[in-house]
């Protein structure tokens, strides 16, 4: 079974791809999430599952969009743990409409952000980013997926954060933002248990 891609192009940054498909949106038409896939290209399921974590974190104020980003996350998580090459969404997804202006500033915020972190970005530990752990790191993204895409107003921000250090790492080969991936995705098991255990006692 052949592994997921994982490589950004060699000649471009994770934030100047961003900033193309940022330009690149057409103006004052609201998006389906199959169209918005499609601008995002072929970089990969990393790439757009790191896409797809900076919108939720960026246009999060919108009630119910962690759904619409999120199980589109859930679906990408599960093909790449499967090892397919290419993502496949049921209709009922690809329908799901966004509006163009939330997409624009969800995307302009994302650059910002890569273009502050991109300096501290470096290959290191790259035993962390090797074929052998990548089975490993899908399962981790799956688990941030499902996090994201419960709609409880905030809880999905941490997870969210999770999934952009973990897809951060393995596309630029960086152990360390994995480590940090891996961090994230603890506090956030952390949050939810403490959720549960507060909503168990005001059921109880």
């Amino acid at each position: 079974m052949k592994k997921p891609d994982t490589t950004t192009l060699k000649t471009d940054t994770v934030s100047s791809l961003v900033r193309h498909l940022e330009q690149t949106l057409p103006e004052g038409e609201d998006m389906t999430i199959e169209s918005i896939l499609s601008f995002l290209g072929v970089h990969g399921f990393v790439f757009l599952l790191l896409t797809l974590a900076f919108l939720n974190i960026f246009i999060f104020m919108l009630p119910g969009l962690s759904i619409v980003f999120g199980i589109p996350m859930v679906i990408l998580s599960v093909q790449m743990l499967l090892g397919q090459q290419s993502p496949m969404f049921p209709s009922f997804i690809r329908g799901r409409r966004v509006r163009s202006t939330l997409l624009r500033r969800g995307l302009h915020m994302a650059v910002v952000g890569l273009e502050k972190i991109e300096p501290k970005i470096k290959p290191r530990f790259r035993f962390l980013t090797s074929g052998l752990m990548i089975r490993m790191h899908s399962l981790v993204a799956l688990c941030l997926a499902f996090m994201v895409a419960i709609p409880v107003p905030f809880m999905n921000l941490p997870p969210s954060f999770g999934m952009v250090f973990l897809t951060i790492g393995l596309l630029q080969r960086d152990g360390a933002f994995i480590v940090i991936a891996y961090a994230a995705t603890l506090w956030s098991f952390h949050l939810y248990e403490s959720l549960g255990q507060m909503a168990g006692q005001l059921v109880g």
